[in-house]
């Protein structure tokens, strides 16, 4: 023990310590932009802290559950399924309507587990699960009120024109894509679950219009489907074949079969043509960042949903309702899209044409077809 009473009483010795220099910039407030940065750069299904708030909560938080929509439109979604979900809220230990949304929002927006959206609610485990299946399957019962796809006149002359403004592309209608959704392996068949990335996936089909609203969209096939596959098994196809389709064309990549209806990239020579393509074509790629981004719980950096293929394919549908509830009511989903390196796109390009070569009934003929005619005269008569 030191005996305070004989310690020196020299004030001069402290002179002598090294003394760095003050650091003024780490007694400023943290600016909005770090705190963000900060707080996305946290991962997800992690313990919590002393101040017990999940990852999540301070990741997703006020939008997750507001789910970027305003209060009116919150309002709108309880009262079209009060019909179906008053029924499960009749028990005295029953949570409201309300809550029971709030909840199938949070979820759908963060993409974490059950137990994690039950954390954030102050909720059960067993209470989220319920209240996420109950309002999954009164939204998918009334998908077709929210994704049409009807080729009516007046919408094809709509599309038409929307599109034509973003590259000049003429007598374009809608665009296609595919992509993956992440989900655990199967029980049954996992293998056929396996994309060209190495993961377990659906191979999910959207179209879209110049607007990003979804019209069709089909999450029944496995993640080795491949595009072209998936196109034939579709009813898409048979909406362009219709006599009441106005001759307009459906816009895809690779992937997809060269058709009369369909047009598709095509060599590095046509400049023009393929530049107003490109151009025209990203509004699907944006449609389905901005969706991946809003529905967290459909893309893979949040983990892979811990669902059977059945539900994934279910949960799809109800989110793509929710994307065109909100451009229906002027609200779209805003979010910073990341764009793929060039590096990147060309790899998938490379797999694309891969996909081809292996399956070359599904690949369209290149010579003395009538879609490569179609095509054709379209290059010399527009962009040449």
């Amino acid at each position: 023990m030191i005996d305070k009473q004989h310690l020196p009483n020299d004030k001069s010795v402290l002179d002598s310590i090294l003394q760095h220099a003050n650091r003024h910039h780490l007694s400023k407030t943290p600016a909005l932009h770090e705190v963000e940065k900060a707080i996305h750069q946290l991962k997800n299904t992690k313990a919590t802290g002393v101040d017990g708030i999940p990852a999540e909560a301070l990741k997703y938080g006020r939008e997750a559950l507001l789910l970027r929509f305003r209060k009116e439109v919150r309002r709108e979604l309880c009262n079209v399924l009060r019909q179906d979900l008053e029924l499960h809220t009749r028990l005295r230990s029953a949570l409201t309507i309300e809550t029971n949304v709030t909840i199938a929002l949070n979820f759908f927006a963060t993409g974490t587990f059950e137990s994690a959206t039950a954390d954030i609610s102050n909720i059960s485990q067993f209470c989220a699960q319920r209240s996420i299946q109950q309002v999954t399957n009164a939204l998918y019962r009334r998908r077709v009120d929210y994704i049409s796809f009807l080729m009516r006149r007046d919408k094809q002359v709509e599309w038409q024109t929307g599109f034509a403004h973003i590259a000049g592309f003429p007598r374009g209608q809608d665009a296609i894509e595919c992509t993956h959704v992440g989900l655990r392996a199967p029980q049954h068949h996992p293998e056929i679950f396996v994309n060209h990335k190495g993961f377990h996936s659906l191979n999910v089909q959207f179209v879209c219009d110049h607007k990003r609203c979804v019209l069709a969209v089909d999450a029944r096939y496995s993640g080795r489907s491949p595009d072209s596959f998936i196109l034939c098994q579709t009813s898409v196809p048979a909406l362009f074949i219709d006599p009441n389709h106005d001759c307009g064309w459906l816009l895809g990549d690779k992937g997809c079969p060269l058709s009369t209806w369909l047009q598709n990239p095509r060599t590095a020579a046509e400049h023009a043509y393929n530049d107003a393509h490109s151009g025209t074509r990203c509004i699907i790629e944006h449609c389905i960042g901005i969706f991946k981004q809003s529905f967290h719980c459909l893309d893979r950096s949040g983990g892979g949903l811990q669902y059977t293929p059945e539900r994934v394919s279910i949960f799809v549908v109800v989110c793509c309702m929710l994307h065109n509830l909100a451009l229906m009511r002027g609200q779209p989903l805003k979010v910073e899209l990341a764009v793929p390196p060039d590096d990147e796109k060309a790899q998938e390009e490379e797999e694309e044409e891969e996909d081809h070569h292996r399956h070359p009934a599904r690949r369209c003929h290149r010579q003395c077809n009538p879609a490569r005619e179609v095509q054709t005269r379209l290059i010399a008569a527009r962009f040449t």
